[in-house]
């Protein structure tokens, strides 16, 4: 249920955030506030159809407070598409969906803008798509795509289908589109002189490659009137050598806001090559990681409205931005993605109820990697009905839970059983919430990570958990408490590599990821050799080789698969090797640590797991292990012999990513007592 109505007004807050809350004028149109929803592929609907789920999606961010929603993008032309999710808005397939959600999200008195995209050659999966259209034949970079080089006609056909969907919306009552015009995209190859090496009216000069632009706007309009809204998304810096730079992409911004009747314009980096996680900056990037460049595009649109885009994340900062008229108004999407109600919570005052985005960019890699409906590390509701400001109803009996393990999994289950009204403690052995988490957060370029608890440790105590720090519980405090349930969130500890011998262990010569995080600030520069063992692949472990740079004179990563981040999603793979890359750390793939090791000498013995092969690295001054975690479960079976009823969660059960981890706890918090079912349930079943 939602605490604040999204309709409600706050002069303090209008006061607070006076830009932010300020109407906004685009085209013939006006909007409450400066907040716009940025396109996100959702993954929600099915065979090309509206469904219920992807309306709730869009309409719980106009609930929220954006004034703006631009939705992902939709399918145009008749041929197979990038994504078969795509609504497909051709031949009127489903005119009935496409006006229950404009109407879902006008109802809150927000407007909703369609983007319309074709990718052309590009795909960021590594497949070889079996058609697909670009100006020139030449081969996709990621993908290795060959295109058809478009015809004369074949570009007319493409301009009419593209303002034949806009004539569909504009009946479905959408209130304009946004034509993708970057990431690489099909309408950004004709901007690009690197993709666009034709020779005819749509190649070569500036004036011919906006041509394709042009015609589109011009066609749209003719069909559409001019207080349809038609927004742009232009390249930025898409950092393909002899593509489009800052300049190159002032002097296509200048241009086409001179000679389109343009509603806005927003700017996008990256393309759809190994600059593709240049679109979506993550943690380790700056906040507001292109603003100020945006607002140096701004001043060429000959007046044109422009949004601001790009790891923009609290309210405060959306309003400094505004105020020193760097932009016009604010887009975005994970931001709105990991809590809906960022908009209304703001205007509230209610700043420190926000669900943070920590920019890591999982919500990309379960959509775009995985093909899953989009999620999110800090928002287990996404899509839910109930998700805008949700707060939970208060059980007419309340209990007591108790809940060992201080970590993201216990506190975001403490917090929703607490506000149900239970009785809740919770056991913590440090003196510090956060577990794992928070040694994640402690490193240079992680801090975003302490989002996640930071909100859960506060909504926590505003909820009555009564936090027991610096103890580890024994089964005699947990019968003090006198439980009518016990969750264990005890996490689980990094095995250690069988390879080894393992005496080593037990001489502490060796740390594991963790230990050595906790030792990274007492660190002094020395030369030598770090070597870290990565049979992990997340980013924590190479946000500590990055860190490792810094204090030796070399590191190397050795893994034992033919990748590092083999399992990110490409745009997280591609930003680690970017900084790792940087920084000078080395790799060694398809290899293992040898017993063969002599640290006392400062050598570390490498087998390469396809051919046996032994090589060495030397002068090693520390050698750690990133592996997978075992869970730490030895409370298990004395609670159940006592009998409690007990559940397990998080890598206490079996390690999983934080957005699986966050999402189990959740649920748990939610559903305990709710009904017998479900106080029945074990932990295999409820997954």
């Amino acid at each position: 249920m939602a605490m604040v109505d999204s309709t409600s007004t706050s002069t303090a807050a209008d006061a607070n955030y006076p830009h932010l809350f300020s109407p906004m004028q685009l085209g013939g149109q006006r909007f409450r506030n400066r907040i716009a929803f940025a396109s996100m592929f959702s993954g929600r609907p099915h065979n090309g159809d509206v469904t219920p789920e992807l309306i709730a999606f869009y309409a719980n961010r106009a609930a929220g407070g954006a004034a703006l929603i631009v939705t992902e993008p939709l399918s145009v032309l008749r041929r197979v598409d990038l994504f078969a999710g795509q609504v497909r808005v051709h031949e009127r397939k489903d005119l009935d969906g496409l006006c229950r959600w404009s109407a879902a999200v006008r109802q809150h008195d927000s407007g909703i803008v369609a983007q319309l995209q074709d990718s052309g050659r590009g795909d960021v999966r590594p497949l070889r798509k079996p058609f697909s259209l670009a100006p020139s034949a030449l081969p996709d970079d990621l993908s290795w795509t060959m295109p058809h080089a478009m015809s004369k006609s074949e570009i007319a056909k493409v301009r009419d289908d593209f303002a034949a969907a806009a004539a569909i919306l504009q009946k479905a009552g959408f209130n304009g589109v946004e034509l993708s015009s970057g990431h690489g995209h099909l309408h950004h190859q004709f901007l690009s002189p690197w993709a666009n090496r034709r020779d005819d009216d749509y190649g070569g000069p500036l004036e011919n490659r906006i041509r394709i632009h042009v015609e589109l706007v011009q066609a749209i309009r003719s069909v559409c009137g001019e207080d349809f809204l038609i927004g742009m998304r232009l390249p930025g810096n898409d950092g393909v050598l002899g593509s489009i730079g800052w300049n190159a992409a002032a002097e296509i911004a200048e241009a086409l806001t001179q000679c389109c009747s343009l509603s806005y314009v927003n700017f996008v980096q990256g393309s759809q090559a190994s600059t593709l996680y240049m679109h979506v900056a993550d943690m380790h990037s700056p906040r507001g990681t292109y603003v100020d460049d945006i607002a140096r595009l701004r001043a060429r649109c000959n007046g044109v409205p422009v949004a601001a885009t790009g790891r923009i994340t609290e309210p405060a900062q959306a309003e400094a931005l505004l105020a020193a008229d760097k932009a016009d108004f604010v887009m975005m999407g994970r931001t709105l993605l990991a809590d809906p109600a960022w908009g209304m919570k703001a205007r509230a005052n209610r700043d420190g109820h926000i669900r943070k985005c920590v920019s890591c960019n999982n919500c990309w890699g379960e959509v775009v990697h995985r093909g899953k409906p989009l999620s999110c590390d800090n928002n287990p509701r996404v899509a839910r009905d109930d998700e805008v400001d949700w707060w939970p109803r208060r059980d007419p009996v309340p209990k007591r839970l108790t809940i060992v393990g201080g970590g993201i999994a216990g506190l975001e289950a403490a917090w929703i059983a607490a506000a149900r009204g239970h009785h809740v403690t919770l056991f913590s052995e440090s003196a510090d919430l956060g577990g794992k988490a928070r040694l994640y957060a402690s490193m240079p370029g992680c801090e975003a990570i302490s989002s996640i608890f930071d909100y859960e440790i506060a909504t926590a105590q505003r909820a009555g958990v009564a936090f027991k720090l610096s103890q580890r519980a024994s089964l005699q405090d947990i019968q003090a408490s006198a439980p009518d349930a016990v969750i264990l969130a005890t996490g689980g500890e990094m095995y250690w590599p069988s390879q080894l011998p393992i005496e080593w262990r037990e001489w502490g010569v060796i740390p594991n990821l963790w230990t050595l995080i906790k030792d990274l600030p007492r660190m002094r520069e020395e030369t030598g050799t770090a070597v870290l063992y990565d049979f992990d692949g997340t980013d924590v472990t190479y946000s500590a080789a990055e860190a490792l740079s810094h204090h030796f004179s070399k590191v190397v990563i050795v893994s034992p698969v033919e990748s590092l981040a083999r399992d990110e999603a490409l745009v997280k793979r591609q930003a680690i090797y970017h900084r790792l890359l940087n920084r000078g750390v080395e790799a060694v793939q398809w290899s293992e640590p040898s017993p063969n090791t002599d640290l006392e000498n400062g050598r570390v013995a490498i087998r390469n797991i396809m051919t046996n092969r032994e090589t060495a690295i030397e002068n090693v001054a520390l050698f750690a292990y990133a592996t997978p975690r075992r869970p730490r479960d030895e409370m298990l079976e004395p609670l159940k012999t006592l009998g409690y009823d007990t559940y397990i969660i998080g890598d206490a059960f079996v390690p999983r990513p934080t957005m699986a981890t966050v999402r189990e706890a959740h649920d748990l918090g939610e559903n305990l007592w709710a009904t017998p079912r479900m106080a029945a349930a074990t932990t295999l079943e409820r997954l």
